[in-house]
């Protein structure tokens, strides 16, 4: 006999946090605040802390943290963004959406993430940003992407939604570029009950661009300054990640050996 073994399982993982889930997601209920409260500053804070950050900015997906993190670097119409060709379709449809053109360049074959020897080739006069991809919590090389962007007066912008709590020569992933992106869509091993996305960042105004973008380009009620839109993670689902935050390291620890045990077994 055989069975099929989930690659996630949601319920189990909601058996062992489910009384401080309940917790925190009544209290959200109770305070009457859904939107930009207290809740979502509160978590806000807590990753930027656990990740080692200035700045962490709530946004509604992971897809949104690429786009508006590209806008408020100031990459639009006209400019070419390299990323690597293994990647969820996100990523390039992100340089999309912000008007850029989306360039791609191969990977790495030992960790399948992007190239950085084959960068340089693919910048032109119109290249503004590059964005590394770290797939499956394999970090790509930051040392090498981060000496061509310099090099070349690119921006890096980081594509973390596969890479919480993953580490680079020590350093958290996504805290290398101006910015690191991060999806909570709920399989990732830091996932919301729902959508929402993480912009970090160590540049203050950036971090003040993404606020404004995320809620309407307003920096102050009923003062729009930039063309914004609506992208505001929300406050149950802060509350959610709250939680699970504090279990993040305990349970990447358990995959590894989970990994371990599987390429002993199979082998």
């Amino acid at each position: 006999m055989s069975a099929a073994i989930p690659l996630i399982d949601l319920r189990a993982q909601y058996a062992v946090i489910r009384e401080r889930v309940r917790a925190a997601m009544d209290d959200v209920l109770e305070s009457g605040a859904f939107v930009l409260s207290e809740v979502v500053a509160r978590f806000e804070r807590s990753a930027a802390e656990y990740f080692g950050a200035a700045h962490a900015v709530g946004v509604g997906s992971g897809f949104d943290a690429l786009r508006l993190a590209l806008v408020a670097t100031g990459v639009g119409p006209g400019d070419e963004v390299i990323l690597p060709a293994n990647t969820f379709a996100a990523t390039a449809l992100a340089v999309s959406a912000a008007g850029a053109r989306p360039v791609l360049v191969d990977c790495r074959a030992d960790t399948l993430a992007i190239d950085a020897r084959l960068v340089p080739a693919a910048i032109t006069a119109r290249t503004r940003a590059v964005i590394p991809v770290h797939l499956y919590g394999q970090a790509a090389d930051m040392a090498a992407v981060m000496d061509v962007a310099h090099g070349h007066g690119l921006r890096v912008i980081e594509d973390a939604a596969q890479a919480h709590g993953a580490r680079f020569l020590g350093q958290a992933c996504g805290t290398f570029g101006v910015a690191g992106c991060f999806s909570f869509y709920p399989s990732k091993n830091l996932g919301a009950y729902g959508d929402g996305g993480l912009v970090l960042t160590n540049d203050a105004p950036v971090a003040e661009q993404v606020r404004q973008l995320r809620h309407y380009g307003q920096r102050a009620k009923h003062d729009h300054a930039v063309l914004g839109g609506n992208s505001r993670l929300d406050s149950v689902q802060a509350a959610v990640l709250d939680v699970k935050l504090r279990y993040l390291d305990e349970w990447n620890a358990r995959r590894a050996r989970h990994a371990d045990h599987y390429r002993a077994r199979l082998a």
